[in-house]
C-alpha cells in the first residue's frame, strides 16, 4: 500500500510536473491569442498577426482548438491587410479544418475581399457557398447587400432584386442604399408606383437627395402627371447633380409644353440645351414652343434642324415652318416650305394644305423658274378633285397662265386641257405671243415666226392678232424671206386695229428695206442673179415706200427718220438718178441725227458724177473738217485729190495727194496715190518728179500688183515723152521684166480670169494653180492666190483657203489687203486660233478704210480677247465696240456683257457691277441673263449675301426660259444660303435644279447641285446634336469603411480587366 501510494504519488508528481509545464505554454499561447484578439478588434491587424502567428507557433498540434482559431485570425488579418497570400490561406484553413465552425465563415471574409477590390464575379462565386443561416444576422445582412449589388453590377437585376429585398426587411446601415438600387430596379423594370414609393424614402438621405429628385421627375414624367412634375420638379433644379442639370431641366419644359405652357416651357428648354445635345425632337419642342409663344424668327431656327429626314415630324416641322415664314413676311421662304411639306405622304390633311398654300405663294410671287404654279395647282386638281378648294385651284391655274414667265411649259399645260373656256382661250393667245416675243429676242425667228402663226388659234384678242402679223413679217425678214416680209407686212396694214398700233407707222419702212435687200444693192452686176431690169423695180419700190414712209416725217424718230431718208437717196444713187439722190442726202444732213458722214460722202460722189465738182469739192471739204476721225476721211482726201485733179487744178490735186500720204503712211491706198502723183507730173511734161513718184511706186510696194503694171506702163510714156524709148527696154531688162515672161504671163493669167469671170470655181482652181506652178515670178501671185482662197473658202475648206488668205496678207498693200486680213481673220476665229485671228484683226484695224472693216476689226478682236481670257484688253476692245457708231443691238450688248465679266475678272467688282447692270437693262436677250448672273456672282464673293438673294431672284423673274442660267443662279442661291447659315432653303434651291432641269449641261450642273445638297447633309450630319444617355454613377456612402480602402496595383489591374458589362460567363478570366 504504501508502494503502491508512493507509487501513485511519483506518478501524481510526474504527471502534474508535465500538466504544469504544459499549462504554463497554453497560458502563453491564450495571453498572445487574447491579446491578438484585442488588436483585431482595434482594427489593428498587422500586430493583431503577429500574435497569431506566436500562437500558432507555439503550439506544435495541428487540431488544437485555440492553434486553429488563430490560424483563422491569422488569415483573416492577411485579408484585412490585403496581403496578396491572404486568400492562399484562408482556403488552405478549409483544406485543413473541413468541419470547423469557421470554415463556414471563410468563404464570407472572401466574398467581403473580393467586393472591396471590385471582383465581382468572385464575389458572387464565394457568396454561393454560404449557408446565410451560419453567419450572424448583422453578417446576414451584409452578405444579402454585397451579393445583391454584386449581381446589380453585373447587370443581373433579376438575381439581384430578392437580396436587395431581404436587407430592406431589417433596420441596418444597409437598408438606405438597398432601397435604392430595390426602387433603381423597379423603375427598371416599369414598376414606376413601387420605385416612386422607394424613392421618396431616401429623398432626404444626405446621400440621395440630389439624384431622388431626377428619379421622381422622371417616374412622373413616365406617368404624364404634368401636374405634380410641375409641382414637384422646378425648386430641385438647382440641386440636382450638375450631370443631370440639363435632362432633368427638360423634363419640367416637357411638363409645361405637354400642358400646352409654352412659354413656361421655353427657360427650361433654355436650360437644359446648355448642357445636353438635342435630339430631333427636341428642337422639335423648343421649335413649336416658340412657334407657339409667336417667336418665329426663332422657332424657324430650331424646326430647320428638325427637317433633315423625310419622316412625320419634318413634314410637320415644314409646315410649322411655312407659317412662320409667312407670318415673317418672307413669303419665298414660305413657298419653299410649303412645297417641302406638300412631298412628304405621312399627314395627309397636312400634305393637302401644303400643296394648296404652296401652289398660292408660287403664284403670288409671280415667278416660278420651273412653272411649279402650274404643276402644283394640277397636281392639286389631280389629287384633290372633290376639296373644296378646286374651283378656287381652277381660278389661280387661270390667273398663272396669264402671269407665268416660262411660256413654252405653260403652253404645254395648257395643251393637255381639251375643252378650254373663253379664259383659258385669251391665256393661250397670250401666252403663245409671248412665247414668240422671247424667241424673236433670242434670234430663233423661225420658231418665232411659228408661234406668231399660232396667235390666231384662238383670234380673241383682235390686237394680238393684227400685231402678231407685224411680228411674222420681221421674222421673216430677219431670215432674209423678203417677199414673205412683204406679204405679211402688207397683211398686217390690212388687219382691223393695225391702224390703232405703234408698228403701223414702221410698215413702209420696213417693206422699204425689204425691197432695197432684194436689189442687193451692195453687190456688182456681175456677181448677182438679179437682172438689172429687176433691181431698177426693187429699188424703185424701195423708193416708193421709204417715201409712204416720210410722209409721217412728224411722227416718227429721227435716227429712222434719218436712216429713210438716206436708204431712198441710196436708191436714186444706184438707180443713176443723182440729183435726187443729192436731194436726199442733203435731207439726211438737216436731220443732223448722229454721224453723218456716209451722207456727206455719198452725196460727194454724186456730185461728181453729175459734175458739179465745186460741189464735190465743198462736200469733201466740209466732211473732213467735221469727221476727221471718219473711216470715211481716207477716201474723202483721195476724193478730193481727184476731183482737183479732173478739175485741171495740179498741185492743189498733188498737195491732196501728199497730205493723204503723210496723214496715212501705212494705207494700202498710198501705192494709188504715188502713182496718181507721177501720172499729174508726166500730163505737166515734169518727167523726172513723174519718174521718181513711179520708181518709188516699184521699189517700196512691189506687192501692189495693179499699181506696179500701171507704174511699168507709165514710165514708158516718161521714156517717150523725152524721145528715149530705147532706154525703156532697157530699164525693163534692168529690173529682170523681160517682154517674153510678160506675154507668157498673161498667157496663162487670162484663162484664170476667164474663169473668175464665169463663176466657175472648179476650174479656177484648176488654172489658178497651173498659173502659180508654170509662172516663175508671176506679176499676178498675189491676185492667183485671192482668186484660189475665195474658192476655197465658198468650198467650205477653211484651212485650206486660210493658207492662201494668209499668203495675201503678208503682202501688204495690195488691192485685196483688207479683204483677205478681214477673211483670214473671222476663217482663223471660227477654226478658234484665236491668236492667228487676232494678228489679222489688228492689221485689219491700222489699214482699215471703210466703216465695216474696222467694226470687223474691233470686234473680232474683242472676241479672241475674250476667248484667250485676255481680260485687260477685252475690257478695252469692248469699250472701243460700244464707242463705234451704228453697231448692231446684240453686238452692243455683247460688248457690253465681255466688258463686265472681265472687269470681274480683274476683281474690279465696283466697275463690273456697274457695267453687267446696265447690261441688263439693255436687252431680254440671253445676255441680260448672263450680266445678271455674273452680278449676283460678284455679290456673292463680296459676302453680300442678301443683295446677292435679291438679285438672283430677279434673275429668275427676268427669263426664266433661259434655262442654263436660270440654273446657274439658282445653284449659286444655293450656296448664298450655305453662307447665310440657311440650310434647308439652300437644300430646296439645289433640289429644285435635280428635280426640274432638262437644259443644257444637264448631267453637269445637276450633279454639281446634288454634290452641293451631299456637302450640305454631310454638314447637317455633323452637327447634328446627339442625345447623351450616359449613366450617371451614383457615389454614396459606403457602410463598410474597409470597403473604401485602396488595394495595391495588381488588384487595381485585375479590376480593370474585369468589365463590368460582360456576363458571368467570363468569371474563368479572372481565376
Amino acid at each position: 500500500m504504501k508502494n503502491y501510494l508512493i507509487v501513485f504519488m511519483v506518478l501524481f508528481f510526474s504527471v502534474g510536473s508535465f500538466n504544469a509545464q504544459k499549462t504554463m505554454i497554453f497560458t502563453d499561447s491564450y495571453k498572445d491569442y487574447r491579446d491578438g484578439q484585442e488588436l483585431f478588434d482595434k482594427l489593428l491587424y498587422s500586430a493583431a498577426q503577429e500574435k497569431f502567428s506566436s500562437v500558432i507557433n507555439s503550439i506544435e498540434n495541428a487540431k488544437d482548438e485555440l492553434r486553429v482559431d488563430a490560424e483563422f485570425y491569422h488569415a483573416v488579418c492577411a485579408l484585412e491587410l490585403f496581403h496578396l497570400d491572404a486568400e492562399v490561406l484562408l482556403k488552405r484553413f478549409v483544406l485543413d479544418h473541413p468541419d470547423h465552425p469557421k470554415s463556414k465563415k471563410v468563404f464570407f471574409q472572401l466574398g467581403r475581399h473580393n467586393y472591396r477590390v471590385k471582383r465581382f464575379n468572385k464575389v458572387i462565386e464565394f457568396f454561393s457557398l454560404i449557408d446565410p443561416y451560419d453567419l450572424t444576422d448583422k453578417e446576414r445582412i451584409e452578405f444579402h447587400f454585397k451579393l445583391a449589388y454584386a449581381y446589380f453590377y453585373k447587370k443581373k437585376q433579376q438575381l439581384s432584386k430578392p437580396h436587395f429585398k431581404e436587407v430592406l426587411s431589417v433596420e441596418s446601415d444597409y437598408k438606405i442604399p438597398a432601397t435604392y438600387y430595390y426602387s433603381h430596379i423597379a423603375y427598371d423594370e416599369g414598376n414606376l408606383q413601387t420605385a416612386l414609393e422607394g424613392f421618396m424614402k431616401i429623398a432626404s438621405n444626405k446621400m440621395f437627395k440630389a439624384i431622388v429628385p431626377y428619379y421622381v421627375t422622371q417616374i412622373y414624367h413616365k406617368q404624364k402627371k404634368y401636374d405634380l412634375l410641375i409641382e414637384y420638379a422646378p425648386p430641385y433644379l438647382d440641386s440636382v447633380i450638375e450631370k443631370r442639370k440639363g435632362e432633368f431641366a427638360k423634363l419640367i419644359a416637357d411638363a409645361y409644353y405637354y400642358n400646352e405652357q409654352y412659354a413656361n416651357s421655353i427657360p427650361y428648354f433654355k436650360e437644359f440645351k446648355k448642357s445636353v445635345k438635342a435630339t430631333r425632337e427636341d428642337n422639335y419642342q423648343v421649335g413649336y414652343a416658340f412657334y407657339r409663344t409667336q417667336h418665329f424668327e426663332k422657332a424657324v431656327m430650331y424646326l430647320r434642324r428638325v427637317a433633315t429626314k423625310k419622316d412625320g415630324m419634318s413634314q410637320t416641322a415644314y409646315y410649322h415652318m411655312a407659317d412662320c415664314y409667312l407670318k415673317l413676311d418672307e413669303k419665298d421662304y414660305a413657298r419653299n416650305a410649303f412645297q417641302a411639306a406638300s412631298k412628304l405622304d405621312f399627314d395627309p390633311e397636312i400634305k393637302q394644305n401644303a400643296l394648296f398654300n404652296y401652289a398660292k405663294l408660287a403664284y403670288e410671287l409671280s415667278y416660278n423658274p420651273y412653272d411649279e404654279a402650274i404643276d402644283a395647282f394640277h397636281e392639286f386638281i389631280d389629287l384633290y378633285p372633290e376639296s373644296s378648294d378646286v374651283d378656287q385651284a381652277y381660278e389661280f391655274l387661270i390667273k398663272v397662265y396669264m402671269t407665268t414667265k416660262n411660256y413654252d411649259d405653260a403652253l404645254t399645260s395648257l395643251d393637255k386641257i381639251a375643252s378650254k373656256d373663253s379664259r383659258l382661250k385669251v391665256a393661250y393667245q397670250t401666252i403663245v405671243f409671248n412665247r414668240a416675243v422671247e424667241l424673236y429676242h433670242n434670234q430663233s425667228f423661225q420658231l418665232a415666226r411659228d408661234h406668231f402663226a399660232s396667235v390666231k388659234k384662238y383670234p380673241v384678242d383682235k390686237s394680238l392678232n393684227s400685231i402678231s402679223v407685224f411680228w411674222k413679217a420681221e421674222c421673216s425678214y430677219h431670215l432674209d424671206q423678203f417677199d414673205k416680209a412683204i406679204q405679211y407686212y402688207l397683211e398686217y396694214k390690212l388687219e382691223p386695229g393695225a391702224v390703232l398700233t405703234t408698228q403701223y407707222r414702221e410698215a413702209d419702212y420696213n417693206i422699204g428695206y425689204c425691197y432695197f435687200k432684194k436689189a442687193k444693192p451692195f453687190k456688182s452686176s456681175n456677181k448677182s442673179s438679179l437682172s438689172e431690169i429687176q433691181r431698177q423695180e426693187y429699188l424703185n419700190r424701195s423708193v416708193t415706200s421709204f417715201r409712204n414712209y416720210l410722209q409721217q416725217a412728224d411722227q416718227v424718230s429721227k435716227e429712222n427718220l434719218k436712216d429713210a431718208y438716206l436708204r431712198t437717196a441710196d436708191c436714186y444713187f444706184i438707180l443713176k438718178n443723182d440729183l435726187l439722190a443729192i436731194e436726199y442726202y442733203d435731207n439726211a444732213i438737216a436731220t443732223n441725227q448722229g454721224n453723218l458722214s456716209y451722207a456727206y460722202y455719198q452725196k460727194a460722189t454724186a456730185q461728181g458724177l453729175v459734175q458739179n465738182y465745186d460741189g464735190k469739192v465743198a462736200t469733201l471739204s466740209e466732211l473732213t473738217r467735221l469727221y476727221p476721225n471718219s473711216n470715211y476721211q481716207v477716201m474723202s482726201l483721195l476724193n478730193l485729190a481727184q476731183t482737183y485733179n479732173n478739175l485741171g487744178e495740179n498741185q492743189k490735186a498733188i498737195d491732196s495727194y501728199k497730205d493723204f500720204i503723210s496723214a496715212y503712211p501705212t494705207n494700202s491706198f498710198v501705192s494709188s496715190a504715188l502713182v496718181e502723183i507721177g501720172g499729174i507730173y508726166l500730163k505737166d511734161k515734169n518727167y523726172d518728179q513723174a519718174e521718181n513718184y513711179f520708181l518709188q511706186v516699184l521699189a517700196q510696194y512691189p506687192d501692189a500688183e495693179a499699181e506696179n503694171t500701171l507704174a511699168i506702163e507709165l514710165m514708158k510714156e516718161v521714156y517717150a515723152g523725152r524721145d528715149n524709148l530705147p532706154d525703156y527696154y532697157d530699164w525693163l531688162n534692168s529690173k529682170g521684166i523681160e517682154v517674153s515672161q510678160s506675154e507668157r504671163d498673161s498667157i496663162l493669167w487670162i484663162p484664170v480670169q476667164q474663169a473668175r469671170d464665169a463663176g466657175d470655181c472648179e476650174l479656177q482652181l484648176l488654172k489658178g494653180a497651173e498659173y502659180l506652178t508654170n509662172i516663175e515670178t508671176p506679176r499676178h501671185q498675189i491676185s492667183a492666190h485671192y482668186y484660189i482662197g475665195n474658192c476655197l473658202y465658198a468650198n467650205g475648206e477653211l484651212s485650206e483657203a486660210l493658207t492662201h488668205y494668209n499668203f495675201v496678207a503678208s503682202k501688204p498693200n495690195n488691192n485685196y489687203y483688207t479683204e483677205v486680213l478681214r477673211y483670214a481673220g473671222n476663217i482663223s476665229y471660227d477654226l478658234k486660233d484665236y491668236n492667228q485671228a487676232l494678228g489679222h484683226y489688228s492689221t485689219l484695224e491700222k489699214v482699215a478704210v471703210s466703216d465695216e472693216d474696222l467694226k470687223i476689226s474691233i470686234i473680232g478682236q474683242l472676241k479672241a480677247f475674250w476667248n484667250l481670257n485676255s481680260y485687260s484688253s477685252a475690257v478695252e476692245y469692248a469699250t472701243k465696240t460700244t464707242s463705234m457708231v451704228d453697231v448692231q443691238e446684240h453686238i452692243f450688248v455683247q460688248a457690253m456683257l465681255y466688258k463686265g465679266v472681265s472687269l470681274k475678272e480683274l476683281q474690279q467688282f465696283d466697275l463690273a457691277l456697274s457695267v453687267l447692270d446696265s447690261t441688263t437693262k439693255l436687252t431680254k436677250s440671253v445676255e441680260a441673263a448672263q450680266a445678271k448672273y455674273y452680278k449676283c456672282e460678284i455679290l456673292y464673293t463680296q459676302g453680300n449675301y442678301e443683295l446677292c438673294e435679291n438679285e438672283i431672284m430677279e434673275l429668275v423673274q427676268q427669263k426664266p426660259s433661259y434655262d442654263y442660267w436660270l440654273a446657274k443662279g439658282i445653284i449659286l442661291l444655293g450656296d448664298n444660303f450655305v453662307a447665310l447659315g440657311d440650310y434647308f432653303n439652300a437644300k430646296h434651291s439645289l433640289q429644285s435644279i435635280v428635280d426640274n432641269y432638262n437644259g443644257d449641261s444637264k448631267a453637269e450642273l445637276v450633279k454639281m447641285a446634288q454634290e452641293k445638297i451631299d456637302a450640305i447633309v454631310a454638314l447637317e450630319n455633323a452637327e447634328e446634336e446627339q442625345f447623351d444617355t450616359k449613366e450617371v454613377e451614383i457615389d454614396f456612402e459606403n457602410t463598410d469603411p474597409k470597403d473604401g480602402d485602396l488595394f495595391n496595383e495588381q488588384e487595381v489591374q485585375e479590376s480593370e480587366n474585369e468589365n463590368p458589362t460582360e456576363d458571368s460567363n467570363t468569371d474563368e478570366n479572372e481565376e
